[in-house]
This record gives structure tokens, sequence and C-alpha cells, in this order.
């Protein structure tokens, strides 16, 4: 009985911080299209933190499935930007930075929580510690994860910017079959292996910085 309710809690948990982290994401691109000239996505009402504006039905059903989901991507018009190629770049930036934000910002509950419950074994300091490390972690992955170059996400979009476009429009001729894979990997548990050393040293690197910053030895 134990398990199942820590079971649920962690799932409660885990879809509080998703629709929060996947506002904060979408707002983001939303906010830098506009600041770059493009008002499609505010025209839509997407310059918000209300997750109803942003949930996909079958994405947000998946974070119970695999623990991990996905929102309504944010329309994005490249014509209204003065420099079409940045203007795609950094708007589509925007989502990953804000979840890294997020999580640096869940990171310092996170970090004074641990140290308080590890000193006296606090239950309730337990409880906290576990709720922020579940915000904190889902972040930094959905951070990485969104930075992979692989269409629809935002690191193919980045990377337009960045190759070369003779480059970029030969990776496009294997969109279809990079997303097949990608599919078959996200699935079967393959991408999570592949990802988890990026994910660990990211959150490594923002715990060492934040603990550092407060004054709490790890």
């Amino acid at each position: 009985m134990t398990v199942f309710l820590n079971e649920v809690y962690r799932l409660a948990i885990l879809f509080i911080f998703f629709i929060l982290s996947i506002s904060v994401h979408e707002c983001a691109h939303a906010y830098a299209a506009y600041c770059l000239g493009d008002p499609t996505a505010k025209n839509q009402g997407r310059i918000t933190l209300n997750p109803l504006k942003h949930l996909d039905p079958f994405g947000t059903l998946m974070i119970f499935l695999i623990n991990f989901g996905w929102a309504k991507p944010t329309p994005v018009n490249p014509i209204y930007f003065k420099d079409r190629k940045k203007g795609v770049m950094l708007s589509s930036l925007a989502g990953p930075l804000s979840n890294l934000l997020f999580a640096v910002i869940l990171a310092f509950p996170y970090v004074y929580f641990r140290s308080s419950y590890y000193t006296n074994f606090n239950k309730l300091n337990g409880y906290l510690m576990s709720l922020f490390a579940i915000g904190f972690g889902l972040n930094v992955i959905l951070a990485v994860f969104n930075m992979l170059p692989i269409p629809p996400l935002d690191g193919s979009k980045i990377f337009s910017g960045i190759l070369p476009s003779r480059w970029y429009y030969k990776m496009l001729e294997y969109e279809r079959y990079i997303t097949i894979v990608f599919i078959i990997l996200m699935f079967s548990g393959g991408l999570g292996k592949i990802l988890n050393p990026i994910v660990n040293i990211v959150q490594t690197a923002i715990i060492y910085i934040v603990s550092s910053i407060i004054g709490i030895i790890i």
C-alpha cells in the first residue's frame, strides 16, 4: 500500500510540474517570436502560463504511460522575421533555455531541503526534497530532450540556423527515417540510455553551482 501511495504521489507531482514546465516552455517560444516580430502565437493567446492554452491531450496522457509527454507546438511564422534563419533559431532556443532556467530556480529549494533532510532526517524535508527533485529533473530532461537535432524538436530548428543550408537540407532528406528511429528509441527506452549521461552532467553542474551559491557542501 505504501509503495502504491508513493507512486500516486510521484505521478501527481510529476503531472503538476509537467503542466507548469511545458507552459513555461511554450510561453517562452511565443514571447521570443513576438519580440522578434512574429505576432502569430500572441494572436492565438499563447503568451501565457495558462496550461489550457498549451496542453496536448495525447501528449498529456503519455506522461502517465511513459513518464514523458509534450505540448501543442507554438505556431511561428518566419515571414515576420527580419532575418528568418536567425529568428527561427532564437525563437526555438527560447523553449529549452526557459526549462533550463526553471531547473536552476527549482535547484535552490531542492539543494536546501536535501541538505536539511540528510542533516536531521526530518520527514517533511524528505517530502519537499523529493517534490523539488521531480520538478528539477523534469526540466533538465525537457531542456536536453528538446535540444536534440531531430525534427520537429527545437534542436532541429536551432541547427537550421547554425548549419550551412545545404547540410541542413541534406539532413531533411532523411527526416522520415530519423523520426522512425527516434520513435522506436523513445518507446523502447533506448533514448533514455542515450540522454541520461547528458542529463546527469547538466544536473550535477547545476547542483554544484547552486550549492556553491547558497554555501552548502555537497
